[in-house]
């Protein structure tokens, strides 16, 4: 192709013909021109093509997997509302009738309170995307904010249920283990206790605590850290709530 264009271009330069070997060069650069931009522009066609695959793709995973939390989170919230409740109702229990308290409902809300409840995020598809910077792909602007506000809220969450975990730790437990007898507790009330021989220490009614102001601001605080906590949850739950309806947008076009 060289050598055929390098004679065409001696014959013309020959016949003193240059404003036609001209025209010819010309043409010649602008058709390679249009091939330029022509497979430029199927290059980007196919470019786009692959990121819109990638983004339908990663989505359809991320709408999975959050939709698998979604259920894990609800399970949650259910049981942050029970166990309120339950702190709830060992608040109405103190004052000096104490003795007209249940020993065996008092054990099952004292159990309640030491229970620290721990949300499981299991997001390796979001994690994987946000420190790929694949969530980038995703070209709905509203969608990629919910996704990159999720690890804030996860973030907040675990921060709440440490500073529970925490109180529970080091104040609760240690004022329990000075004033209450688990022992007791667990010859009376335990299906699993395994000491056969009951305590020869004196019998120690635990309902005494009901008149421990101590006591009664643990459980308070423990209620409010649960409405801290119940707070993260929902907040969380309305981000995954919106995400799940641009899942809902795909399937309904």
């Amino acid at each position: 192709m060289i050598n055929l264009f390098r004679k065409m271009r001696q014959k013309l330069a020959s016949d003193n013909k240059p404003t036609k070997y001209l025209r010819y060069a010309i043409g010649e650069i602008v058709l390679v021109v249009i091939g330029i931009l022509i497979a430029l522009s199927i290059n980007n066609w196919n470019q786009k093509r692959i990121k819109n695959n990638n983004a339908v793709l990663l989505s359809s995973r991320l709408f999975i997997e959050i939709r698998k939390n979604i259920k894990g989170l609800n399970d949650q919230i259910i049981r942050i509302t029970a166990l309120q409740k339950e702190a709830k109702s060992l608040l109405v229990l103190f004052g000096p009738e104490y003795e007209k308290t249940d020993s065996r409902l008092l054990d099952s809300l004292i159990f309640g309170i030491i229970s620290t409840p721990l949300y499981d995020s299991n997001s390796p598809t979001l994690d994987e995307a946000l420190n790929a910077g694949q969530v980038s792909i995703i070209q709905i602007d509203s969608l990629r904010v919910l996704l990159y506000d999720i690890p804030k809220k996860i973030e907040r969450i675990n921060n709440y249920e440490d500073e529970m975990t925490r109180d529970i730790e080091f104040n609760l437990m240690p004022y329990l283990y000075n004033n209450i007898s688990f022992r007791q507790m667990d010859q009376e009330y335990s299906d699993n206790f395994d000491v056969n021989e009951k305590s020869k220490l004196s019998h120690f009614d635990n309902r005494i605590i009901l008149l421990d102001r101590k006591f009664e601001n643990m459980v308070d605080n423990k209620y409010f850290l649960l409405e801290t906590l119940l707070i993260g949850y929902k907040n969380l739950q309305k981000v995954y709530n919106k995400i799940m309806r641009f899942n809902e947008m795909e399937e309904n076009n």
